[in-house]
């Protein structure tokens, strides 16, 4: 039997938890006080009681949310799969991204921003030669033409005759493409094919470029053809900000890529059924509701879903009378007199006297308060798109987060309610434990009682007497294996108190376990089981008459029992010699006045007082401090993550502060020293161009005189003054956590884009040649005019005298033809350089005025982008910082809720001891496995009496009592 209660219970408990029940005295017992507090409150006439049904909304509330937690739980492998994605399923915007993160490696779910911010603008440009040869691609012709060997199809497609290889060719082509295909002549499918090499390449090399890259690379950009994926870039940059903002939790985003996972929060998320309590709207009308709510929050792993639907509709059925319950308890604190007429109704129980812990509605309202003031405080943060570039940034962030998460989880959790007292019965094998049990519960069946040698007890058992569960174990040092002590050891550690069955000896193995329970702590009553025999009436008369024979040896085994407790340095026990046999037998024995005497004789009685005391003085208190380790333990345990992780998270933000104006200036000085440099090359290249103009013009004025300029122009490398700038600012960026996002293009040439000259002139030049040529015409000339004069050309011959002068008159007037017409040729063609010359430069200083220009909003557009990201950075640490002083002063209210559930805890405890707790003033638990009592210094004394001396070992191993004097000094746990 494990140790659970019903919801039932939990439920009457958590509403009558004013009153101190705790669920301990059973369902029954609860639901008569439940009725009882209606009737007391009826008969005071609490005015202004809630209608019928006020409280049922919120329990119906809560218990969807529990059954809503054991449907996540299903598809859940791993422990705490189930919050996170619960926590998913309330996360805003999950939904609509569940299709693109589909398939989605958790690798990418921990990738960088900044590396998505790469991928974005090198996936499309390496995905431009696939999309351009698939545009190319005549898909309504082609089905599976790659299935071929496309380089063998080429090539005997491509021989000048037709032949067999050819025919075959053709025929394998068209078996893979449609049957339009059958039209096309061999030249037409190689021009095909040939464009199937170059989609197959440009496929090739997208491969070898994601190779190279991280596997969630190929999750943007799934194949060549699908291109960049533009939703899954967005869902990824989502989940990464969802991730490093603190909005989720690591392992409840990693849950995005499993199968199962994402189809359960598609499913809830759609359904949108159920809420959590910090989803009820409004709040519980009543502090009654809602200590319902978040007790069964609380407790939902310990119930399956038909037992929560039980309770919902066993709720609704008495919910009338629950309702009169809640508003009592509501108005009790308010009315004395109330207050005063329910109390009495607590000694109705069967409890133990002092056994009543008010323990757990304190430690709820601190918790409450607590949780209040988290939720108040801690606010989503939004951040820019800049924020997750700085690697520290994203650091910080990430590590507040964590916390925030952290701190979030401490609050969820609530004790659970417990249900009965467990004591378990351990001891050596046959020592006589079913026997005890049997005894103490008032069983008279002789069933599983042992005989001889034989041991009849091999798992635990348990059975109720009142409010206390017995657990009757298997026994220690048994000679065949262990398992029965394991069993026992697990019962041990579970149970509110110990009976240890002491036999006639202490063997090793028992002497070791006796050891580890007076070490632990555990509330120890220590039985020297007699075992005379009494199994016939004379007997049990001869036992009744004379029982101090039977008891001569318990002395001694007391005192062995307190050698074991003081050699470990720890008190001894408390040490009761029983008859378990003769008290067990009496409850068959007509004789009842035998039985009587008997039963005194046994002092069993005697042991069911101790029994009684021990469970109201040591294990009521053990329980209240495992309820406040339930409550505080996990706020303990984010505090002193928090005192560390602050103090770093503090330094680095600070250093991030310190440090982000300066990178600025030194990050714009860079952009200013390479775009100064850019211009000087610039400059240097159009000097060296304007040296090669002369050169370049003699070559214009053609019919290829476009592409003559083209080529100088493309010759000069201008792309080359971008791409170098903007990889210069790239680096200088990435140097200092930053991505430049923007890139300025370069402006495309256009065809026209060349000087406009005219056609270069046709002159041909004169030469030597043509000087002989002119004279050539000018003799001729001269016969010609003798012959027109009537001289006879035989007689014509002039005088040498006349004749030269003839001749060289007619020469000059040559020459001088000549010389004009060279004259003309020339200034033509000077004109005509002059005038390419300076289209040429001004074309020329025009395209380098335009690259400067260009240039210049490159270097502007940086700068730009680092202004604005200066601007967004300093926001988002600014954003940082307040979240950062909010989780600061958070972690001081935690501190202070720590001390006051220990002080309410010591003071339980000096209540317990018989005490005056109000003496106490503070209370805190230091690391070094300390508590610290604060008090007036005239009642040190009375404090240490009763912690010390009688409760040392509940709590901690060492209490200091301290002044009040001493309060304010520093206990080395201050808040920074």
């Amino acid at each position: 039997m494990t140790d659970r209660t019903s919801p039932r219970t939990e439920i009457l408990a958590l509403l009558l938890e004013p009153l101190g029940v705790d669920a301990m005295a059973g369902q029954a017992a609860l639901r008569r006080l439940a009725e009882n507090v209606d009737t007391v409150a009826q008969a005071y006439g609490c005015a202004g009681l809630p209608a019928s049904g006020s409280t049922l909304p919120w329990v119906s509330e809560a218990v969807s949310a529990c059954v809503e937690e054991h449907e996540l739980a299903r598809p859940a492998a791993a422990r705490g799969e189930a919050r996170a994605l619960r926590e998913l399923t309330r996360l805003e915007g999950v939904r609509p991204r569940l299709e693109a993160l589909e398939g989605v490696p958790v690798d990418a779910l921990r990738a960088d921003l900044a590396a998505v911010a790469v991928a974005e603008r090198l996936l499309p440009g390496v995905l431009e030669p696939c999309r351009r040869a698939d545009q190319d691609w005549p898909e309504e012709i082609w089905r599976s033409i790659r299935d071929i060997d496309v380089d063998s199809a080429l090539a005997d497609l491509n021989r000048p005759r037709v032949t067999r290889q050819a025919a075959a060719a053709r025929e394998l082509v068209l078996q893979h493409s449609a049957s339009a295909a059958r039209d096309l002549r061999n030249r037409d499918l190689v021009t095909r094919l040939e464009k199937v090499q170059d989609f197959v390449a440009a496929e090739q090399a997208y491969e070898a470029f994601l190779s190279a890259r991280p596997g969630w690379w190929r999750w943007l950009g799934p194949d060549a053809r699908s291109g960049f994926r533009s939703d899954r870039r967005d869902a990824l940059v989502w989940a990464i900000e969802a991730r490093d903002t603190g909005a989720v939790s690591g392992s409840a985003l990693e849950l995005l890529a499993a199968d199962d996972a994402r189809a359960v929060i598609e499913h809830a998320s759609a359904t949108a059924s159920v809420s959590t309590t910090a989803s009820l709207s409004p709040p519980p009308a009543t502090s009654s509701a809602a200590r319902l709510v978040s007790g069964l929050l609380a407790v939902a792993s310990r119930h399956d879903v038909d037992q929560l639907r039980a309770l919902e509709s066993w709720y609704t059925k008495n919910v009338a009378l629950l309702d009169r319950v809640a508003a009592a308890m509501d108005v009790r604190g308010a009315e004395p007199g109330l207050r005063a007429a329910l109390d009495p109704l607590v000694g109705e129980l069967a409890l133990p006297p002092g056994a009543v812990d008010t323990s757990r509605s304190d430690y709820r309202d601190i918790q409450s308060a607590l949780r209040a003031e988290v939720e108040v405080r801690l606010q989503r943060t939004p951040y820019s798109e800049h924020a997750m570039e700085s690697e520290e940034l994203v650091e910080v962030i990430g590590r507040l987060g964590t916390l925030e998460r952290e701190l979030g989880d401490a609050m969820r959790p609530l004790p659970a309610v417990r249900g009965r007292l467990l004591v378990a019965i351990v001891g050596r094998t046959k020592s006589g434990k079913t026997t005890l049990r049997k005894a103490l519960t008032r069983d008279a069946d002789r069933s599983g009682i042992g005989r001889g040698a034989h041991r009849t007890t091999r798992k635990t058992s348990a059975f109720d007497v009142g409010s206390v569960t017995y657990l009757d174990t298997p026994g220690f040092a048994a000679k065949d294996d262990d398992f029965d002590a394991q069993r026992a050891r697990a019962a041990c550690d579970s149970a509110d108190a110990v009976i240890w069955n002491y036999a006639d000896t202490l063997r090793d193995e028992e002497s070791a376990e006796l050891r580890r329970l007076l070490l632990s702590g555990k509330p120890l009553l220590a039985v020297v089981n007699v075992k005379g025999l009494v199994d016939t009436p004379v007997r049990l008369q001869l036992f009744a008459d004379r029982s101090d024979r039977e008891f001569k040896s318990a002395p001694r085994h007391a005192v062995r029992i307190e050698q074991v407790a003081r050699g470990v340095g720890v008190a001894p026990p408390v040490v009761l010699a029983v008859h378990s046999g003769a008290a067990h037998e009496v409850l068959s024995t007509e004789d009842r006045e035998l039985a009587d005497r008997a039963l005194r004789a046994s002092r069993l009685p005697e042991l069911e007082q101790s029994l009684a005391q021990l469970l109201a003085e040591r294990a009521i208190p053990l329980r209240a401090v495992r309820l406040a380790e339930g409550v505080r333990a996990p706020l303990a345990v984010f505090h002193d993550r928090a005192v560390e992780e602050l103090r770093q998270i503090g330094l680095a933000l600070g250093e991030l502060e310190r440090s982000a104006m300066s990178e600025r200036v030194a990050l714009l000085e860079a952009f200013r020293i390479a775009g100064r440099n850019a211009r000087e090359r610039l400059e240097a290249a159009r000097h060296h161009a304007k040296e090669r103009l002369p050169d370049v013009v003699r070559d214009l004025g053609g019919v290829d005189h476009a592409q003559r300029w083209s080529d100088f122009i493309t010759g000069l490398e201008l792309e080359g003054l971008f791409s170098s700038l903007e990889s210069e600012f790239e680096q200088e960026a990435l140097k200092r956590g930053r991505v430049l996002r923007a890139r300025a293009s370069v402006a495309e040439r256009q065809d026209d884009a060349h000087p406009r000259v005219l056609p270069r002139p046709d002159v041909k030049v004169v030469s030597l040649n043509t000087g002989t040529a002119a004279a050539k015409g000018a003799a001729t000339a001269l016969l010609s005019s003798f012959a027109a004069k009537g001289i006879p050309k035989k007689l014509a011959v002039p005088p040498p005298a006349a004749a030269a002068v003839y001749v060289a008159e007619t020469l000059a007037g040559a020459a001088k033809a000549v010389s004009s017409e060279v004259d003309r040729a020339r200034q033509v063609k000077d004109k005509w350089t002059r005038a390419t010359s300076a289209a040429a430069a001004a074309s020329l200083d025009e395209l380098f005025d335009r690259v400067a220009a260009q240039l210049a909003r490159v270097v502007d557009d940086a700068t730009a982008q680092v202004d604005a990201q200066s601007e967004a950075q300093s926001a988002d640490i600014s954003s940082t910082r307040e979240r950062f002083d909010q989780l600061r002063r958070l972690r001081s209210a935690v501190r202070s809720a720590l001390d006051a559930i220990d002080l309410v805890l010591v003071r339980r405890l000096q209540a317990l001891a018989g005490g005056d707790p109000t003496v106490i003033r503070q209370a805190r638990r230091t690391p070094g496995v300390e508590l610290r009592v604060w008090t007036d210094a005239s009642r040190i004394a009375e404090v240490r009496a009763c912690l010390q001396d009688h409760l040392v070992n509940v709590l901690t191993e060492r209490i200091e009592i301290c002044s009040d004097s001493r309060s304010g000094e520093s206990d080395g746990t201050a808040d920074d």
